[in-house]
C-alpha cells in the first residue's frame, strides 16, 4: 500500500503538468519489482491525480499525454496518496483503509505538508495495532527545493525516536531515507539537488521519483526475501500497498 500525500500520488508541476505525469515513484517501483521476479499487487482506492474531476490540473494535458509505463494497463494504479494532506487526514481514515485494502506491506511517506510528529506517531500506532502482521516501511521525507530545518528535525525524530521505539516493542517497522536521495552530498543536509524538482517547491521531477523508487525497492528487499522457485510470499504496501508472491 503506497500511503501518503501528493508525492505518493505522483504530482509534478501541476496544474500545468509540463513535467509529464508518470505515476511518480510507483512506476519505477513497479518495474523494479517486476524485473526482480515478484508477482504483486498495489492496493488503495485514491483516484488522484485523475479525479473526477482532476483535483490539481489534468495529468493527460487534454488527452495529449500517456505515461510511458501506464500502470492502468496492468491494474496497478492503486494507492492511498492524497494531494495536500497530512497525518491528520490519514489518521481519520486509516482504520477503514486497512480493513478494505488489507495490505501486507505499507510504504508510508507523510509530512511534506505538515511535520506533525505527534500525528505521525498516532498513525503508526494505529497501523501496527490494526494490522500487526503487516510490514510498515516509513520514509524520512524528501527535502523541499529550499532547505528547511523543520524537515530535518522531523526526519531526525523518525530515525532516532519513532522507528526505534516501535522496533523495541517488537513491531514490524523499518526505515528508508528519502531525504538523502535528493542531496548532492549526503554529508551535507543543505546540499539539495534542485535539478530533481519539477515545481521549484516540493514535487520531484521524474528523475527524482525514479530515485525514490530505488530507495523504496531497497527497503522492500531488506524485509522480503528475493523470489525463489516454488515458494510464495505475500507483501502489501501501506501508503503503498502491495501483495507479492514469489514466482514459480
Amino acid at each position: 500500500m503506497p500511503l501518503g500525500d501528493s508525492i505518493t500520488a505522483g504530482y509534478t508541476d501541476n496544474p500545468t503538468w509540463n513535467e509529464p505525469f508518470e505515476f511518480g515513484y510507483r512506476s519505477g517501483l513497479y518495474t523494479r519489482l517486476t524485473n526482480a521476479g515478484y508477482d504483486f499487487q498495489f492496493v488503495g482506492a485514491s483516484t488522484e491525480p485523475w479525479g473526477p474531476p482532476p483535483p490539481f490540473g489534468d495529468p493527460t494535458n487534454g488527452g495529449t499525454h500517456t505515461p510511458t509505463v501506464d500502470l492502468r494497463d496492468f491494474g496497478q494504479d492503486n494507492h492511498r496518496g492524497y494531494g495536500g494532506r497530512d497525518a491528520s487526514f490519514l489518521n481519520a481514515n486509516i482504520a477503514s483503509w486497512l480493513t478494505s485494502d488489507n495490505p501486507d506491506i505499507i510504504l508510508l511517506k507523510i509530512g511534506t505538508n505538515n511535520q506533525d510528529q505527534s500525528g505521525l506517531n498516532t498513525l503508526v500506532n494505529t497501523i501496527v495495532t490494526n494490522q500487526p502482521d503487516a510490514q510498515l516501511i516509513i520514509a524520512q521525507i524528501m527535502p523541499k527545493f529550499n532547505y528547511q530545518q523543520g524537515i530535518v528535525d522531523y526526519n531526525t525524530y523518525i530515525r532516532d525516536t519513532l522507528v526505534p521505539t516501535y522496533q523495541a516493542a517488537g513491531k514490524n517497522v523499518t526505515l528508508v531515507d528519502q531525504y538523502a536521495t535528493f542531496l548532492t552530498d549526503t554529508g551535507d543536509l543543505t546540499s539539495i539537488d534542485q535539478s530533481l524538482f519539477s515545481n521549484g517547491i516540493n514535487h520531484p521531477d521524474n528523475a527524482g521519483y525514479d530515485l525514490m523508487a530505488e530507495a523504496w525497492f531497497s527497503g522492500i528487499q531488506a524485509v522480503v526475501s528475493v523470489p525463489e522457485p516454488s515458494t510464495t510470499a505475500l507483501l502489501g504496501l501501506g501508503g503503498l500497498a502491495l501483495i507479492l508472491r514469489r514466482r514459480k
